[in-house]
């Protein structure tokens, strides 16, 4: 009788800010194993250098904020969101003591990753909402949210958005929250995963990746909690950005057509669409197998 060997495991890069909880439970839970993908993780500090390792191959996926998209294919690129991996992102405008209400940030300077995509758009959305006019803030290009961090606590930003847990260790530390993006966007997507023409063209990687996403995905929504917890906690996670995590967990890892439809109506509303736009060009269904929810 002919045996059929296991098919040979794919070598796989991903480039993360941090990593988000379907990516620690896939790799905890060794989902990633069972798919016959080896799951290598690239630790970045700017989304330039998460946008230059897609577009040269040196990474196959990232997960990023969705709208760094708009602005890396307009340049020339040629990427695709494949998967969202969160409900939304959970980030707080968080500002030095000195800091009392959003209109006091006038005259301030205001940590950014970079000054034309990713959540600065949102940033500048907020600031709009709250009567301030941008030219009445400084945007300082920083880096990812631990550089935002590291910049807040040492006095060289006045404020910028921050996620768990670093929006929470600055609380601790004496700094104030001034409003939740969560709360003022409603529809505010999460962030998602983005793949390189390279992974899209050689598929079979990242269908297995995306296939252990969907199991650790499915795990995250029927375990009890505290096995859940336990599993955040053991891949990195402290607690607090353990229980803000399960509460962002995805229905799905197919976007919701709404959150990105918000993300290009925010650019166009505050002219920093660079070209138009196409909702349905910005994602690619095929490797996961599920097009954009209603």
């Amino acid at each position: 009788m002919e045996t059929r060997s296991a098919p040979m495991t794919v070598c796989f890069r991903q480039a993360v800010f941090v990593r988000p909880p379907v990516c620690v439970v896939a790799e905890e839970l060794e989902f990633f194993t069972e798919a016959g993908v080896e799951v290598e993780t690239v630790s970045i500090q700017s989304s330039l250098d998460q946008r230059d390792r897609l577009l040269s191959g040196n990474v196959d996926v990232g997960v990023t904020a969705m709208d760094n998209l708009v602005v890396w294919n307009a340049a020339g690129g040629d990427l695709r969101i494949v998967a969202q991996v969160e409900t939304t992102t959970p980030l707080l405008l968080t500002a030095n003591a000195s800091v009392g209400t959003v209109e006091d940030l006038r005259g301030r300077k205001l940590g950014v990753d970079a000054l034309a995509n990713g959540f600065a758009v949102v940033l500048r959305h907020l600031l709009v909402e709250h009567g301030l006019a941008l030219q009445e803030c400084e945007f300082v290009p920083v880096g990812g949210v631990r550089e935002r961090f590291e910049a807040l606590r040492a006095g060289s930003i006045d404020a910028t958005l921050l996620g768990p847990p670093l929006d929470e260790l600055a609380l601790r530390e004496g700094h104030v929250a001034l409003l939740s993006v969560a709360d003022q966007v409603r529809d505010f997507p999460g962030q998602g995963i983005v793949a390189g023409a390279r992974a899209l063209r050689e598929s079979e990687g990242l269908v297995r990746y995306l296939r252990a996403l969907e199991a650790a995905r499915v795990w995250l929504h029927g375990a009890p909690p505290h096995e859940a917890l336990d599993v955040l906690t053991r891949g990195g996670y402290v607690a607090a950005s353990a229980r803000a995590a399960l509460r962002t967990r995805p229905v799905s890892l197919a976007p919701e057509r709404a959150g990105l439809a918000r993300i290009v109506s925010m650019r166009d509303e505050l002219g920093m669409l660079p070209d138009p736009v196409r909702i349905d060009e910005l994602y690619d269904g095929r490797p996961l197998g599920l097009g954009l929810r209603s």
